[in-house]
């Protein structure tokens, strides 16, 4: 099968393939075919072989617990992958697979899959995220079943509606993650974000659409954030992600894909309908020596603020010892510099590590290259 244009993108920008040389595709994945499911029927189920991982051309899938789930446990779209779990050894996939649309799916197989992984180390990388991303929200159901089993009771640790933990889970975590890194001396970074004008969001398209926004947010930050990182539901429209390991410059840039993939992916309905897409607001502090987990908060938090005061849809960081909450002053060390911005917008603009962090920067490079 010779790949469309459109197939061709879809790969492009999707989590399995991102960063992996188009080239690769016509000769790895030429050869793979198209699958089309009817609105209900049934991919694949838990127990069945399956020799293939199923790329979403257009429509949603569901993942379910049962064959009749009301509520499935994650809702996938385009350009996201089913099937993936079969790739580990004889393993077979846990749960249902069902078309929550009418969906064209692009079947490739795992030779195909192994082949590709082997000659490019950026498919084997995409590979590892998108299976840690999907053994997270599916294996919480499954432990929560099995406690109703055996009778336990506890408080409850998860955010029913996001499927993220929740904001006491996260002072718990987040607190030990934050006294581990003080003991091996490693950085550690703790990212903020809430949904810009989401109370207009949700007056305009109503209950069924912002609480789908959360939903969507909640799943895009698993797909963004690596296995280490960890991430919960804060309060109302606001995540938080604690990132260990992390520099304050990587912080930003792991802020900044975020925001890329949440301003550039629509809200689709579980009926199928597409909302307009959200933008987030970042704020990112690094831990310090004498850090508590709430002083460590209230520094991201403040940067958050900032983000929000600016407008929106961009990435504001605290460092210390600046005048601001954010990095409007400078740029955090280790971060890349901004060598494609012309001179004039240097001039008029502070230095800044991210393009698309400015808008306005982007506006005035397109300016000065037609003023040549």
């Amino acid at each position: 099968m010779n790949l469309s244009p459109e197939t061709l993108e879809t790969l492009e920008t999707a989590p399995l393939f991102h960063g992996v040389p188009s080239k690769l595709f016509a000769h790895n994945i030429g050869e793979s075919n198209l699958r089309t499911l009817k609105s209900g029927e049934i991919l694949l189920s838990p127990g069945q072989a399956n020799h293939a991982i199923y790329l979403i051309l257009s429509g949603r899938l569901n993942i379910q617990l049962t064959s009749s789930d009301a509520e499935p446990v994650a809702m996938l779209g385009k350009g996201e992958c089913a099937g993936e779990m079969s790739v580990l050894g004889d393993a077979h996939d846990s749960t249902y697979v069902v078309a929550a649309t009418d969906c064209e799916l692009l079947a490739i197989e795992h030779d195909v899959l192994w082949e590709l992984i082997d000659v490019s180390h950026q498919a084997a990388h995409n590979m590892l995220n998108v299976l840690s991303a999907r053994i997270r929200p599916v294996n919480q159901p499954i432990a929560e079943n099995f406690e109703q089993h055996h009778g336990f009771s506890g408080v409850a640790v998860v955010d029913e509606l996001t499927g993220l933990y929740n904001r006491q889970w996260m002072e718990e975590k987040f607190d030990r993650h934050l006294h581990r890194g003080f003991v091996t001396n490693k950085p550690s970074c703790i990212m903020v974000l809430e949904i810009d004008q989401f109370k207009e969001f949700g007056d305009k398209y109503g209950q069924l659409g912002s609480e789908q926004a959360l939903r969507d947010t909640a799943r895009i930050m698993l797909s963004c954030l690596r296995p280490d990182d960890q991430a919960g539901r804060f309060i109302g429209e606001q995540f938080a992600a604690f990132m260990p390991n992390t520099s304050l410059a990587d912080g930003c840039i792991a802020a900044e894909r975020l925001r890329e993939a949440v301003s550039g992916s629509m809200i689709v309905l579980p009926s199928g309908d597409a909302l307009p897409p959200v933008s987030i607001s970042l704020g990112v502090s690094v831990a310090k020596p004498s850090d508590t987990l709430a002083s460590l908060f209230a520094r991201a938090e403040e940067a958050l603020r900032e983000a929000v005061k600016s407008g929106g849809n961009c990435v504001k960081w605290y460092e210390e010892g600046a005048t601001q909450p954010s990095a409007s002053t400078g740029t955090p060390a280790g971060a890349p510099a901004n060598a494609d911005t012309p001179a004039s917008a240097r001039a008029a603009l502070p230095a800044k590590p991210f393009m698309s962090l400015w808008p306005d920067a982007r506006t005035n490079k397109n300016e000065s290259k037609n003023q040549t």
